[in-house]
């Protein structure tokens, strides 16, 4: 009886043994859930960048993230026909132009991923650049300004690169039949050496912008322009879109636009156009001078894939990114590339082809 009771005894250890372990392995492999269903995250449609690889925060390009971090250098240069053809601005990822006095229209080129051994002439600093510099923590290279942009530049926390300051960066090149003060050049491994000794590499970092891929060939229109005049015909200026390359050829008082570093045209991949109205006044010294609301709200273009997109511009406050809205609300984002921001007062109407 014992042996036979010990007998049955081990049989039931054994089928409670077989049985736990049964229950152990089919827990724990994996089993639709019973009750609960959990609906997964739909994939994102945004492109994933090549490892290693960041957009650059002012013109989107694919960069190492070394690049991407560098404070953004941003040069006043100088438009006047003696200028022309300027230097470096093919290397630059936006540009902004603007009118300073008498219809002369001026740039604030922005250096990012890109470096070039020769910018300019560099000319001197109004207030309606300040605040687009400020937005990006841009490093601002001039020589000298107006009395409201000098007095402007130290009240904000603008990294001043200042010709009178840092002469060392600059140098002059005279050129036949031009005036000594369209000679100042610099460039970027100059600015640069200036702020890691005096300032430090990296700034602060941006609002990020709203970037995408290129529109595929097929939905391109055939062609599409942009005519600005500024003022005089000396400044008038044409974006005429070549769909082979997406993107749009600059002209200027009616002849390409060319950089004088490599004799090629000046190409951007967008437009955008800001309507800002502006107030006439005088310095504390007497010079005539603009104030322009770049703080606000105001009617804007933008001009990429061969299509114009009306909408608008805003800027809440002086450090707050400059954004581009569609007709429905919607912020506009960017083809990758160099960008031109140009930048009207009301009294300007852009016409647009077709």
């Amino acid at each position: 009886m014992r042996t036979r009771s010990l007998r049955a005894f081990r049989v039931l250890v054994g089928s409670a043994f077989v049985v736990v372990v049964a229950m152990m392995v089919w827990t724990a492999r994996p089993h639709p859930p019973v009750s609960v269903h959990k609906a997964r995250p739909a994939p994102s449609t945004e492109p994933r960048p090549p490892q290693g690889l960041v957009p650059d925060p002012i013109d989107g390009q694919l960069v190492p993230y070394q690049l991407a971090a560098r404070r953004p250098i941003a040069v006043i240069i100088d438009n006047f026909t003696q200028a022309r053809p300027q230097w470096g601005l093919s290397a630059a990822s936006r540009v902004y132009e603007a009118i300073t006095e008498g219809g002369i229209t001026r740039y604030l080129a922005v250096f990012a991923e890109k470096d070039a051994d020769r910018i300019g002439p560099v000319r001197s600093v109004r207030t309606q650049f300040l605040d687009y510099a400020l937005e990006i923590d841009a490093g601002v290279a001039h020589v000298g300004g107006n009395a409201d942009a000098l007095a402007l530049i130290q009240q904000l926390p603008i990294v001043n690169l200042d010709e009178f300051r840092y002469a060392a960066a600059f140098r002059r090149i005279p050129a036949p039949h031009v005036a000594f003060e369209h000679t100042v050049f610099t460039s970027t491994a100059a600015l640069r050496g200036v702020i890691d000794q005096r300032v430090g590499v990296e700034g602060v970092a941006a609002a990020p912008e709203r970037w995408k891929d290129d529109a595929p060939a097929a939905r391109r229109p055939a062609a599409g322009s942009v005519s600005i005049a500024f003022s005089l015909p000396e400044y008038a200026v044409k974006w005429t879109y070549e769909p082979a390359a997406n993107d749009y050829a600059r002209t200027l008082g009616g002849v390409p636009d060319t950089d004088a570093a490599t004799g090629q045209a000046l190409t951007a991949k967008s437009i955008a156009i800001a309507v800002v109205s502006r107030t006439h006044g005088r310095t504390v010294i007497g010079e005539d001078t603009w104030t322009f609301a770049d703080i606000g709200s105001g009617p804007a273009w933008v001009l990429q894939d061969g299509v114009v997109v009306p909408g608008t511009w805003r800027k809440q406050s002086r450090a707050d990114r400059l954004r581009f809205f569609d007709g429905a609300g919607r912020e506009i984002a960017f083809d990758r590339g160099p960008q031109w921001v140009e930048i009207i007062p009301p009294e300007v109407s852009p016409t647009f082809s077709p």
